[in-house]
């Protein structure tokens, strides 16, 4: 009697964890801050960007919901990868155009230089100028997007990766639940895939060229605010 009394609260006992444990596993995962990774001090991601026809003609087909736009060739001066190497304050960025050629930038802070056939050239990135969107200190596509429970709108499988979905105004995004980065970003005319590849091991070394002519500008620089 005592022998099937035990066995009778052993099975209850592990119907209840069962129970429990399927419960738990059932759950789903919810986005918990932070609800985005920050922009890592040494990192390396590659996006590819696949733009529409329709966003980019302007020949959208009329009337027709169910029409898909097909894919486009991107417009000039537009990449159809970057490819970003961050270590500090220095950001190495590649852009790759649908021809095969590539332009490389070298950015630091706010200075975005690169070298030309006509020698080193230097910049100062701003929002407003264009090509910001693709040397931009955050996650390409990503400036300005509200990622947090407010914009959260399902969890789902991205590309084979589990991931939240958030809608931002016009903005879609999906973010990796066990690493919280980006995996790909669509917007009106154009969609962002990331890959995130091991992060480089030291400091990149700015070309030649280029430091030259950064040590001189800044220099400059301090000179200007020397006398303010």
């Amino acid at each position: 009697m005592k022998r099937l009394f035990f066995a009778v609260i052993l099975s209850l006992g592990l119907v209840a964890g069962a129970e429990k444990g399927w419960a738990q596993g059932g759950e789903k995962p919810t986005p918990k801050a932070p609800y985005l990774a920050a922009v890592p001090d040494y990192g390396h991601w590659m996006v590819t960007l696949k733009y529409d026809a329709a966003a980019t003609d302007g020949t959208a087909a009329a009337g027709n919901a169910s029409a898909k736009p097909a894919p486009a060739t991107p417009p000039d001066g537009f990449p159809t990868i970057i490819d970003t190497i961050k270590t500090g304050d220095l950001r190495a960025v590649i852009l790759t155009f649908a021809s095969g050629t590539t332009q490389q930038f070298t950015c630091q802070g706010d200075w975005v230089l690169a070298s030309t056939p006509k020698g080193s050239q230097l910049s100062i990135a701003s929002p407003s100028r264009s090509p910001y969107i693709f040397y931009t200190p955050g996650f390409v596509l990503l400036d300005g997007v509200t990622i947090n429970p407010s914009t959260f709108k399902e969890e789902a499988i991205h590309n084979g990766v589990h991931a939240f979905h958030y809608r931002s105004g016009d903005v879609d995004a999906w973010i990796d639940i066990a690493s919280m980065l980006p995996l790909s970003v669509k917007q009106p005319g154009v969609e962002a895939t990331y890959q995130h590849l091991p992060a480089p091991a030291r400091p990149f070394v700015i070309p030649p060229d280029q430091a030259a002519l950064l040590l001189k500008e800044q220099e400059a620089d301090k000179k200007v605010r020397a006398l303010r």
